[in-house]
C-alpha cells in the first residue's frame, strides 16, 4: 500500500508536466508537420515527435484522444498502410508515403484535441491563412514553372523567378493546394467582414490576392477551375442569390460539358482526353487486379511499366485521378475507408455550419462554410489529379483541414464551451 502511494505521488508531477505539454501540443506538432513538408528527410523525426505527443496526451488525460466520428475508418486506413508496406515492390517509395499518411492522422487528432473552443478555432483560421501566404510567397522560388498555356502571360515573366532549391514543386501541385486553401482564406472576408479588426482584414486580403495571383501563374486549368467552384460554393453558402448563378453555370456546363472536360483533361503531360483516358484505364486495371491489397503506395509507375504499359505517352508516377489512385495504392478496402473518413468530415462540417447559422455565430458559420467548400475542391480537382494523396509532401495538409472540420463540431457541442470562447 505504501509503495502504491509513493508511486502515485511520484506520478503526479509527471502527469502535471504531461498536462502542461498537452495544452500546447499543437505548436510542436505544427512545426514538425511543416518541417516534413519542407523536407522529406524530416518525415521520420516528425512522425516520432507526433507519436510522443500522443503518448503525452495519454499520460495527461488517461486516453490518447477524444473520440471522433471517423475513428474506425481512420484505423482501417492506417491498417491498410501496413498492408501497403507488406505488398510493395518499391519500399523506398512506399515507406515515405505511408509515413506521410500516418503523420496526417496524428495531425488530425492533434487539431481535434487542441482546438476545443471558438477562440482556438480563430487561431487555426489564422494558421490556414498563413499557410496560404507561405505557399504563395515560396512559389516564385520553389516551383518548376511551365509557361505554355495562357497566351496573356508572357513566358519571359517566369525567367525572373529564381529557384533556390533543386527540390522543386510541380505547378499543378501548387495550384491544387492553393485551390484547397482559398475558400478557407476567403471565408472570413465574406462572413465576418464587419467584425474583423483592420489588421485581420488586411492580412486575409493580402493573402487572398497573393494566392490568386500565384494560382493564375501556375496555369493549371484543373486547379483554377477547382478554385472557382470552391469560391462559388462558398458564395452559395453566404448568399441565396448565388444559387441563381450556380444554376446558370451548371446549365452551361451541361451544354458544353465535352469541351470543358476536354480542356480540363488536357495538360502538360496530356495532349488530350485520349491520353488521359489511357492512364485512367491503367489505374482501373490495377484496381481490378489488386482489389484487396492494392499495389503499394507509390508503385503506380513501376506496376504500369511491367503489367500495363502505356502507348500514347511515357509512364507517369500516378493515375491522375484521386479515387483511382487511392484504390490502386490501398485496394478497395483502403478506398472505402478513405471515403468514409471524408463523409464523416463533411457531415461534421455541415453540422457545425448549421450550428453556426442557428446560433448566429458568423465566424463559426464562415469557417465551416470554407471547410465544406474545400471538400468540394478536393473532389473536383481529384477528378483530374491525385496530388492531394500521399505522393507529395503537402498531402498532410488534407488531414489538417479534416481535423479542423471535426474540431469545429466538437468545440461547439456544449454551450459552456461557447461561453469560454469569449466571443
Amino acid at each position: 500500500m505504501a509503495i502504491a502511494q509513493r508511486l502515485g505521488r511520484m506520478s503526479m508531477p509527471v502527469r502535471n508536466l504531461a498536462r502542461a505539454m498537452a495544452a500546447h501540443e499543437i505548436w510542436p506538432l505544427t512545426i514538425v508537420v511543416a518541417a516534413s513538408i519542407a523536407s522529406e528527410q524530416a518525415l521520420p523525426s516528425a512522425f516520432a515527435v507526433a507519436v510522443a505527443l500522443i503518448a503525452t496526451r495519454w499520460i495527461a488525460r488517461g486516453v490518447p484522444s477524444v473520440r471522433t466520428p471517423a475513428d474506425w475508418p481512420i484505423l482501417a486506413l492506417a491498417l491498410m498502410g501496413v498492408v501497403s508496406l507488406a505488398v510493395t515492390a518499391q519500399m523506398e517509395l512506399t515507406a515515405p508515403q505511408v509515413g506521410r499518411l500516418w503523420l496526417g492522422m496524428t495531425f488530425y487528432y492533434g487539431l481535434v484535441n487542441w482546438a476545443t473552443s471558438l477562440k482556438r478555432l480563430e487561431l487555426v483560421s489564422l494558421g490556414l491563412a498563413l499557410s496560404g501566404l507561405v505557399l504563395a510567397l515560396g512559389a516564385p522560388f520553389g516551383v518548376e514553372w511551365v509557361g505554355a498555356k495562357f497566351a496573356f502571360i508572357p513566358a519571359s515573366l517566369y525567367e525572373r523567378f529564381i529557384r533556390l532549391s533543386p527540390d522543386t514543386i510541380n505547378p499543378n501541385v501548387m495550384a491544387g493546394y492553393l485551390a484547397l486553401l482559398l475558400p478557407c482564406v476567403a471565408a472570413p472576408l465574406l462572413f465576418v467582414w464587419n467584425q474583423l479588426a483592420l489588421w485581420r482584414k488586411s492580412l486575409y486580403g493580402v493573402v487572398l490576392t497573393a494566392m490568386l495571383i500565384v494560382l493564375v501563374l501556375t496555369q493549371s486549368r484543373a486547379g483554377i477551375a477547382a478554385a472557382a467552384i470552391g469560391l462559388l460554393v462558398l458564395a452559395m453558402l453566404r448568399w441565396r442569390w448565388a444559387w441563381v448563378g450556380a444554376l446558370a453555370l451548371a446549365a452551361l456546363g451541361l451544354i458544353f460539358w465535352r469541351a470543358i472536360f476536354t480542356a480540363l483533361a488536357t495538360g502538360v503531360n496530356f495532349n488530350g482526353l485520349p491520353t488521359r483516358m489511357e492512364v485512367w484505364t491503367r489505374g482501373w486495371y490495377m484496381v481490378q487486379d489488386f482489389a484487396f491489397t492494392g499495389i503499394g503506395m507509390g508503385s503506380f509507375a513501376y506496376v504500369t511499366e511491367r503489367f500495363y504499359p502505356l502507348v500514347l505517352q511515357p509512364t507517369l508516377p500516378h493515375a491522375h485521378n484521386l479515387v483511382l489512385q487511392i484504390a490502386g495504392d490501398l485496394g478497395v478496402p483502403g478506398l472505402v475507408a478513405w471515403l468514409a473518413v471524408l463523409s464523416m468530415v463533411v457531415v461534421s462540417a455541415w453540422r457545425a455550419y448549421r450550428r453556426g447559422v442557428a446560433s448566429g455565430d458568423r465566424f463559426l458559420t464562415g469557417l465551416t462554410a470554407g471547410l465544406l467548400a474545400a471538400q468540394v475542391v478536393l473532389l473536383f480537382h481529384g477528378m483530374f489529379d491525385a496530388i492531394t494523396w500521399g505522393m507529395v509532401r503537402p498531402a498532410v495538409l488534407i488531414w489538417g483541414l479534416w481535423g479542423v472540420a471535426v474540431a469545429a463540431l466538437h468545440g461547439t457541442m456544449e454551450p459552456a464551451k461557447l461561453t469560454k470562447a469569449g466571443r
